[in-house]
């Protein structure tokens, strides 16, 4: 049996659903598990950045660097070293990243952000979705068929959904609480009151 959250299982699956055998290792000289193992950590850290995925969402407040910005900005801010993509800033205010720095005119900074998490640690729907994306991207350079893309390209966005719906259950939707003609009557603006 094939241990799901770690890299070599996570390849084999992808493999298997290219029609090939499980790997041993990562260091397995078939063509197929060099095309896993190159792919691998990009599709990873691509898929991560593609959603706001809850597992992988931190939330930090920034330290201040005892440097000034040359132009446009007052305050510089470190951003955490494991920071893959900035989500928010808080307070919502003008800001600019320059390389692992945020600059901004506010004299104190928050942000949620992304990481990227060991993968044995991500929920089982965003592994089958690392499984099939795997897939999707190994299975023309092994076995050169579009027929396989396509079926693969299918499943993908089907388990992205579901695994869009999973996750977003860690944040419940929050209702809208805009009502323009109530409002506009309450203060007495509205033209027919």
């Amino acid at each position: 049996m094939i241990e799901t959250n770690t890299k070599i299982g996570i390849i084999s699956k992808a493999l298997i659903l290219c029609g090939e055998k499980a790997l041993n290792s990562l260091s397995d000289d078939r063509y197929g598990a060099e095309v896993g193992g190159n792919l691998f950590e990009l599709i990873y850290e691509n898929e991560l950045q593609s959603n706001p995925w809850r597992f992988s969402m931190k939330k930090a407040a920034l330290g201040q660097l005892n440097v000034t910005p040359l132009n446009q900005f007052q305050y510089a801010y470190q951003v955490p070293s494991d920071c893959l993509l900035v989500r928010h800033v808080y307070p919502a205010t003008s800001y600019e990243l320059f390389g692992n720095r945020l600059y901004t005119d506010d004299v104190s900074v928050e942000l949620d952000y992304q990481f990227k998490p060991d993968v044995s640690l991500v929920p089982a729907y965003f592994n089958m979705l690392l499984v099939y994306a795997l897939a999707r991207d190994m299975v023309k350079p092994i076995t050169e068929s579009d027929v396989a893309v396509k079926l693969l390209q299918a499943k993908y966005v089907l388990q992205r959904d579901r695994a869009m719906y999973a996750d977003a259950q860690a944040r419940p939707a929050q209702t809208v609480q805009y009502n323009p003609f109530v409002s506009a009557r309450l203060s007495g603006t509205w033209a027919g009151g």
